[in-house]
């Protein structure tokens, strides 16, 4: 994979949600917008490993 992908607004949400929760304080914009894409790439990666693991048997 080379490129992650676009998920649902509500995986972001949740995430988003989680850290705020977390934080006691809404996140500024761009801590959303670095949120999503390093959600959005620990996604990727997850899925690549996974992918690797199933490959090897």
């Amino acid at each position: 994979m080379n490129k992650p992908f676009d998920y649902p607004e509500i995986y972001y949400n949740e995430v988003i949600l989680y850290l705020e929760t977390k934080w006691e304080r809404r996140l500024s914009d761009h801590e959303r917008h670095v949120l999503i894409e390093g959600y959005r790439f620990g996604r990727m990666i997850e899925a690549e490993t996974e992918i690797n693991n199933t490959n090897c048997y």
